[in-house]
């Protein structure tokens, strides 16, 4: 199963890379986020274990352009062949 990437930052483990197979015939939008955080060389976490939703303060994320959270399955949602999965990192504002 290949998944594009879109983001609006270098995805740690894929920054020349815009899709990426998994090998996986089936894959939930939890595990393609799990998956991600393993090549990940600094392990980052998108998504905490247990959790139901993405930290908000953190990440936004879209199946095909609708955000994850719309999809009725949310995290859970399946991911097809040829999805596009965009992972946006929220900017931090401080003074």
């Amino acid at each position: 199963m290949r998944i594009h990437i879109q983001s609006n930052f270098f995805v740690p483990g894929l920054e020349n890379e815009e899709s990426v197979d998994f090998g996986a015939e089936e894959m939930t939008l939890r595990e393609f986020l799990e998956a991600l955080s393993r090549i990940s060389p600094d392990r980052v976490e998108y998504v905490e274990p247990g959790a139901t939703l993405l930290d908000p303060d953190d990440w936004e994320v879209d199946i095909n352009t609708t955000p994850y959270q719309n999809c009725p399955r949310g995290l859970e949602s399946p991911l097809h062949d040829g999805d596009t999965v965009t992972i946006r990192i929220l900017a931090q504002g401080g003074g």
